[in-house]
């Protein structure tokens, strides 16, 4: 009954939000795009057994399957870790009724099991399961199977939410992710462990249905359960007893760009801004996850198979967004960054031109570097040096412009202190569409020449187009900079509803 009352109250505050009918049109549009990535997805799922038996060892799939599933669900911690945010409600309100803390914080965790983050996986797992297991093992093995899995997903998110909650206590807590992505790639790469061996073997006790590994399965999640259930009890306590740490960077400039005038001032600014706002900054982070992407579908066979068999799409679009992740994610908060102190802005001798050039040259440089770092898969020959030279040049260059473009249009309010990537306060449905549009339609455009006139003509058209833009940025800068100084009182009066 508690239950069914705590999730009305939250589903009243959703409907309730000023911000509901505002960003319809968002939540609308992300609904569409889910809905896309599912069926995808499930696709994928239903090619997977065969696509596994071309680059494994194994007899069956579902084998070269469990040899490779702990990197998976690597990847999976990956994902959650910068873009899931904790469950959360206000607790506040209901310390004054006759009720445990501990079943508000139950209450929490157990929406955990319908999170949108621990389903998703099931939409290509569900097919591969019943496909690959089925004919040898039976269908209640594949439930079994698939529940497994299932509980191994909501286990990640389990201490995903417990890795979050230490790095509100300390910057230092960033090393446990990062040793926990490490440590499986270091054995992967650079020992003699057969760790596909041992989790294949691990793949066929759950196949076999054996209680000692259900029985490892339950502990490892009432282990998670038990210290998130400590750990939101002392973050509560500490916030009724206002409690509050600042976590400012101590970062001061760049002195390199200083040399740079008021273009390195900005950039110093743009950079400070970032590090100090956590919206910010876990969006950047975000981005990471792109570059390791990349390196995997270029040297991880399985990987490379997937990109392949999906078409050169894939290579197109992670090739850019690569490359151009900096520059995508942050140009749509180009003035609403901003949003906060815009008014004190406008009341001071600032050059709105001059801050748009910094924040080009600070996305291109940011660009150029991860350029660089792409030569290491280039001297190995496993990407083009054209290839990669057009997609710098096409992502500083058009793609860039149409973000810049679109970033005259967002008038929505941004909380710098919000947490969370997966947060559309601040962007409206349009803002949305025309990102969306900014990152697919050049790279459509560039999949249908590549699949009419082949790889060599699409790279000189990316680097034709892309220097021509890149060469010509003051023009389209200015440009940009006109066209919101005609509706700067407009976006000022949405920044500040």
């Amino acid at each position: 009954m508690l239950q069914q009352q705590l999730q009305q109250h939250q589903w009243k505050a959703f409907r309730r939000n000023p911000m509901f009918e505002r960003n319809m049109g968002v939540r609308i549009f992300m609904c569409i795009s889910l809905g896309f990535l599912a069926v995808e997805l499930f696709m994928i799922g239903v090619f997977l057994d065969k696509l596994l038996l071309k680059v494994g060892t194994y007899t069956y799939a579902i084998d070269v399957f469990n040899s490779i599933v702990l990197y998976l669900f690597v990847v999976d911690f990956v994902v959650k870790f910068f873009w899931k945010t904790n469950q959360s409600m206000q607790i506040a309100p209901y310390l004054a009724l006759p009720i445990k803390r501990n079943r508000l914080y139950n209450f929490l965790l157990i929406k955990e099991f319908s999170s949108f983050w621990n389903l998703f996986w099931l939409f290509p797992i569900v097919p591969f399961a019943l496909k690959s297991i089925t004919p040898y093992f039976g269908f209640g093995t594949a439930i079994l199977y698939i529940l497994f899995f299932y509980l191994l997903c909501v286990g990640v998110s389990l201490l995903v939410n417990f890795i979050n909650n230490l790095l509100n206590k300390s910057f230092w807590f960033y090393l446990l992710p990062l040793v926990l992505v490490a440590v499986p790639c270091v054995v992967l790469f650079a020992t003699t462990i057969p760790l596909g061996e041992y989790m294949q073997k691990a793949g066929d006790l759950v196949l076999n249905v054996q209680p000692s590994i259900w029985s490892g399965l339950f502990m490892l999640l009432t282990v998670l359960w038990v210290v998130n259930l400590n750990q939101m009890d002392t973050a509560v306590y500490r916030e009724l007893q206002g409690e509050k740490i600042d976590k400012a960077s101590s970062f001061s400039s760049v002195a390199f760009l200083d040399r740079f005038g008021a273009i390195g001032d900005y950039m110093n600014l743009e950079i400070k801004m970032i590090l100090r706002s956590p919206r910010l900054k876990q969006t950047v982070l975000a981005g990471m996850f792109f570059i390791v992407y990349f390196f995997a579908i270029l040297y991880i066979d399985m990987f490379y198979a997937l990109r392949t068999g999906l078409g050169s799409y894939n290579t197109y679009f992670f090739g850019i967004t690569t490359i151009g992740i900096f520059g995508i994610t942050m140009g749509q908060f180009i003035f609403t960054a901003e949003s906060s102190f815009f008014d004190g802005l406008m009341s001071r001798k600032v050059s709105m031109y001059e801050a748009l050039k910094s924040k080009y040259v600070l996305y291109s440089t940011h660009s150029l570097l991860v350029t660089l770092l792409l030569l290491i898969p280039v001297w190995h020959g496993k990407l083009s040096l054209l290839l990669l030279v057009s997609l710098f040049f096409y992502t500083v260059g058009p793609i860039y412009f149409m973000s810049f473009q679109n970033a005259v249009y967002n008038k929505n309010y941004l909380d710098l202190f919000d947490k969370g990537t997966m947060n559309w306060k601040g962007q409206s449905g349009t803002t949305v569409v025309l990102s969306m549009v900014t990152m697919f339609v050049p790279v459509i455009l560039v999949a249908i020449i590549g699949g009419i006139f082949g790889e060599t003509a699409t790279c000189m058209f990316m680097l034709i187009v892309g220097m021509a833009f890149t060469f010509t940025s003051k023009y389209w800068l200015r440009n940009i900079y006109k066209r919101f100084e005609k509706r700067k009182y407009k976006n000022m009066e949405g920044f500040r509803s």
